[in-house]
């Protein structure tokens, strides 16, 4: 069987320098965004198409919302249809305070009715895009918005055109206990493309280890229902996360912590520090190619973690929480490599 074996979504993390460094290196089978707040998307918020970046050689790639409001769910999933996503995904699974205590997240696990009219704004969505591939320039956007919007399409490359794209939920099990024996037929009955599954509780955040014996048993209760899903926790390689996926009935698995600073994780090779700090060189291109107005800051907790387990790992910290321009990251080359 082939499982699917892709990259989860990770707020601040899985944005567009990241993914192209990991298509670069070892390219997942399926790639997820970071979440980006529906009502951001429908209120204006420009900034948040960042978040939307990307080329074509991510595909297939996920865009991930989150929020509560059905009606900014309707717009955001209008905008990443027209930007030319292969899939929506919703979160359901977010444990930060910051999300669940606006109701969105992990939170919406206690609200099955509103989980159902977010779903079927988004599907509303899906459909109407696919009867009218125009349908978002027909809304009443601001100047400054259709600007960022082609400003997006040109950096992908594409044009909008009628796609349909697969719709799918990411969640835990529960808020303080598991519920999968509930919660997931809920789910499977809104009729996804697909479910992935956190093996905690809103309450576990991300303490505590992975219970993928709830995993199986939601995996059971999809397959009745004749809807994939995939595990997620815990995994720290493509090998390990196709054992789970054969061991524990789902047709697939996300990869997410365990890829950070670690981009071979999809190809389970274990390289060298003179290849880690090449990848350092290429992550750092692709951030100041994409974000060429950015500080250079964000990328030290990525070196950080680059340099994990390096001979030299404490002095090699001192000097990566003070980079601040790509010729210091270079003068760190004999350094990093020479060991």
């Amino acid at each position: 069987m082939k499982y699917i074996i892709g990259l989860s979504p990770m707020e601040g993390i899985t944005d567009e320098a990241f993914r192209l460094t990991q298509c670069e290196i070892s390219k997942p089978d399926l790639i997820f965004s970071e979440f980006v707040s529906a009502c951001g998307l429908a209120h204006n918020a420009v900034k948040l198409f960042d978040h939307l970046l990307f080329k074509p050689i991510e595909r297939p790639l996920i865009a991930q919302l989150f929020g509560k409001d059905p009606s900014s769910f309707y717009f955001a999933a209008l905008v990443l249809c027209h930007l030319g996503f292969d899939g929506i995904d919703i979160n359901l699974g977010c444990p930060a305070k910051t999300v669940t205590q606006h109701g969105g997240g992990a939170a919406l696990i206690d609200n099955l009715s509103l989980v159902s009219e977010i779903v079927l704004s988004v599907k509303k969505a899906i459909t109407d895009f696919q009867n009218d591939p125009k349908i978002l320039l027909k809304q009443k956007l601001k100047k400054k918005y259709l600007e960022i919007i082609n400003r997006n399409l040109k950096y992908s490359g594409l044009s909008p055109k009628n796609i349909t794209p697969t719709l799918s939920f990411k969640t835990r099990l529960g808020i303080d206990h598991s519920i999968v024996d509930t919660w997931i037929p809920h789910l499977c009955s809104l009729k996804p493309d697909f479910i992935t599954l956190h093996g905690r509780t809103l309450k576990q955040g991300f303490g505590g280890r992975a219970d993928w014996d709830e995993i199986t048993k939601a995996a059971n209760l999809c397959h009745d229902s004749g809807v994939k899903i995939l595990g997620n926790g815990d995994l720290l390689s493509r090998k390990m996360a196709h054992g789970y996926s054969q061991k524990y009935h789902t047709d697939g698995a996300l990869i997410g912590r365990a890829a950070m600073g670690n981009p071979w994780v999809f190809n389970d090779s274990a390289p060298e520090f003179r290849e880690k700090y090449k990848a350092m060189l290429i992550h750092a291109r692709h951030f100041l190619e994409v974000f060429p107005s950015r500080r250079f800051d964000p990328l030290r907790r990525h070196f950080l973690l680059y340099v994990s387990g390096h001979p030299h790992a404490s002095t090699l910290r001192q000097k990566i929480i003070t980079l601040t321009s790509f010729d210091q990251l270079c003068s760190l080359e004999d350094a990093i490599s020479n060991c």
